[in-house]
C-alpha cells in the first residue's frame, strides 16, 4: 500500500476497532468518538455503517463469538464438549471486556451462533433425543457460561486491584461467606475447569444412560 492511501472505512473494520477498545480499556471505555478516533474518522461517519452504539456492541459480541472454535468433529462427544468449554474460557481471557455483554446483548449472525449450537449438534450426535437434548443443552450452555463469570470476573478483580478482603470479614459472624471467598481466591481457575467438566460429563452420561434404558 503506498504512503497516504487510507484504509477504506467498513463495517469489519469498525468492529474490529471496537473489540481492541474494549480489550484495552474495558467496556465502560467504549464511545463513538473514541471509536471514530481509533479508525482515523469523525464518530458522525461511523453511521455510514453501523447503526448506533447498540449495534456497535451487538457487533463486539458477535464477532467474539466468530472466534471461539469448534471442536474436531472426529472426536467423541464428551471429548468435543470438553473442547468446546476450554475454547470459550480462552476466548473469554482473550476478551475479559466482553463477557458481560454475553447475558444482555442479542446474536447477529448464524456464524456467531453456531459455536453454542454445537453444544446440541454433540448432544444429538451423542445419543440425546431432540428434546433430551435440549434439557441437556441447558444445562451445559449454562455450566459454561457460569463458569466464565465467575472465572473472568476473578481475573478482573485481581487486574483492577479490586480484590474483596475476605480474609478481613468476620469469620466467627460469616465462616460460610470468609471460608468461600478466601477459597475462590485461592482457586487454580486452569485446572478447576477440567475437574468441573468431568462433574457436568458425569451427569450427562448417566442421564443418556438411563435414556437408553428406558427406551431399551
Amino acid at each position: 500500500m503506498s504512503q497516504g492511501t487510507r484504509v477504506p472505512l467498513t463495517r469489519e473494520r469498525i468492529i474490529a476497532a471496537a473489540v481492541e477498545l474494549v480489550d484495552e480499556s474495558g467496556l465502560e471505555a467504549l464511545s463513538m468518538r473514541k471509536l471514530g478516533a481509533a479508525v482515523g474518522v469523525e464518530a458522525m461517519s461511523l453511521y455510514n455503517h453501523v447503526d448506533s452504539k447498540e449495534d456497535v456492541l451487538d457487533g463486539i459480541l458477535d464477532a467474539v463469538l466468530c472466534e471461539v472454535p469448534e471442536p474436531d468433529p472426529s472426536l467423541p462427544w464428551d471429548q468435543r464438549l470438553r473442547a468446546l468449554a476450554h475454547g470459550f474460557r480462552q476466548v473469554g481471557l482473550a476478551h475479559p471486556g466482553v463477557l458481560p455483554m454475553f447475558n444482555s446483548r442479542r446474536i447477529l449472525t448464524a456464524e456467531a451462533f453456531s459455536p453454542i449450537a454445537a453444544i446440541h449438534t454433540i448432544l444429538l450426535e451423542a445419543g440425546f433425543d431432540r428434546d433430551a437434548s435440549l434439557d441437556a443443552f441447558v444445562y451445559v450452555a449454562s455450566f459454561i457460561a457460569g463458569y466464565l463469570q465467575i472465572d473472568m470476573g476473578r481475573i478482573t478483580m485481581t487486574e483492577a486491584g479490586r480484590v474483596t478482603d475476605y480474609a478481613g470479614w468476620d469469620h466467627d459472624d460469616r465462616p460460610a461467606e470468609v471460608d468461600l471467598g478466601l477459597g475462590l481466591v485461592a482457586r487454580d481457575w486452569s485446572t478447576e475447569l477440567d475437574r468441573c467438566i468431568d462433574l457436568m460429563l458425569a451427569g450427562l452420561r448417566a442421564l443418556l444412560a438411563g435414556a437408553r434404558a428406558d427406551h431399551a
